[in-house]
């Protein structure tokens, strides 16, 4: 069995698999984040029936992100993302077929859980078998937010013009892509050497309580809880972007060929921006440079309903989409090289953090929305996650982050 060479030693055919399995597991995500929202109007829901059929994309990988991050350090990452890449290829054409509010529920469910699984698995192999690296964090981070440049504006060009049954087709083909990227990992590219085990046995993939214990204590290490915590606030805002932003666009009446447009945007702009992410590191301090890109990407979704134009959202979103694609390789390298060998367990942690989120901002902002109307739920939710920046600050000096140290 050959073994895989760590950091930049790498065959082409792993660098290529690890970055298509963020690439098309981000995909999923972001095009579903177009299509969901404007299926689920067709169901005349309630504001607040509408944020728990959003925040429902949340609620398994909530519970299992850390038991499939566990998976991945102990049975192998290809392995269980062969298996969530079939479950989102089942999942996505049922959608139209069952249009009833509680089988969408249960699909945005399983299919969000086969989305994040992917993109789990991609950021463990960066830990795995890339150390780590700031270079290939942004590379991966490039290749999630690219492979989602075309796909927003052709979903909603397709929903504009045949509606919800071709969109859903569309939508199988990045599943089927991430099931191929993970077809051609090779079979040892994760560490399963290391539990001696031959072969899967029914144990080996039951949730284990000592994996959660085990990903709950690394909160401890100091730079760990502060990407937690940063994540958190980061993901918070793209809970308002994939939920009741698009609700807000869908109001002031842009077309669905539009809003995928405004998504593209924000896609194009972080890819490039985190090809630049370990340049920057050069001149300012990767934790200080996290903080301050998460803290303006929350200002600039708050800031929404100040516009209406589509040319000024257009600049707005291309902006947020430059601090979103920096944070997140540098979320990914923090991370990765403050968790030695439990790299499945540190992702799955602040999976779990961000799902925790990804459930309560859009049910939140639905209540909210029902109470006092779409534009103050904005400003609301705004104001509570730069509240809720002050411990990440305060955790930041604690660490010595801001020094290095």
């Amino acid at each position: 069995m050959t073994e895989i060479r760590a950091g930049d030693d790498l065959p082409l055919k792993t660098t290529l698999a690890v970055y298509g399995a963020g690439l098309f597991s981000n995909s999923i995500s972001n095009m579903m984040n177009i299509v969901v929202p404007l299926w689920a109007l067709a169901l005349d829901p309630t504001p607040l029936t509408l944020g728990l059929i959003l925040g429902a994309r949340s609620f398994l990988p909530l519970l299992l992100a850390i038991h499939g991050g566990a998976l991945m350090d102990r049975i192998g990452t290809r392995r269980v993302l062969l298996f969530f890449g079939l479950v989102a290829i089942i999942t996505t054409p049922l959608y139209p077929a069952m249009p009833f509010i509680p089988a969408l529920i249960a699909l945005q469910m399983l299919n969000g859980l086969a989305a994040t699984m992917g993109w789990v698995g991609a950021q463990t192999l960066i830990g795995q078998v890339m150390r780590g690296s700031t270079r290939h964090s942004g590379r991966l981070s490039f290749a999630s937010r690219i492979g989602s440049f075309g796909g927003p504006p052709a979903v909603g060009v397709i929903w504009d013009l045949f509606g919800p049954w071709p969109c859903f087709a569309l939508l199988t083909l990045p599943g089927i892509a991430m099931w191929w990227a993970a077809q051609i990992l090779p079979p040892d590219a994760p560490i399963l050497q290391e539990s001696g085990a031959t072969g899967l046995r029914l144990r080996d993939l039951l949730p284990r309580p000592s994996d959660y214990v085990e990903a709950f204590r690394m909160l401890a290490l100091p730079a760990v809880a502060f990407v937690v915590l940063m994540a958190a606030v980061r993901i918070s805002g793209n809970g308002i972007k994939s939920s009741f932003y698009i609700v807000y666009l869908n109001e002031i009446g842009m077309t669905g060929t539009l809003i995928g447009i405004l998504a593209s945007a924000n896609s194009l702009t972080g890819s490039f921006s985190a090809l630049a992410t370990r340049a920057a590191t050069r001149i300012m301090r990767a934790p200080i440079l996290l903080f301050v890109t998460v803290a303006l990407s929350v200002v600039l979704i708050a800031i929404t309903p100040m516009f209406t134009t589509f040319v000024v959202l257009l600049l707005v979103t291309a902006t947020r989409g430059v601090t979103m694609g920096m944070s997140q390789p540098l979320m990914i390298s923090i991370m990765s090289k403050s968790s030695g060998s439990r790299q499945g367990h540190a992702v799955g942690l602040r999976t779990t953090t961000n799902r925790l989120i990804g459930v309560v901002v859009p049910i939140g902002m639905g209540a909210l929305m029902q109470g006092v109307g779409i534009e103050l739920a904005f400003y609301i939710t705004g104001a509570v996650l730069m509240l809720m920046l002050v411990p990440a600050l305060s955790t930041m000096r604690r660490a010595g982050l801001v020094r290095g140290g």
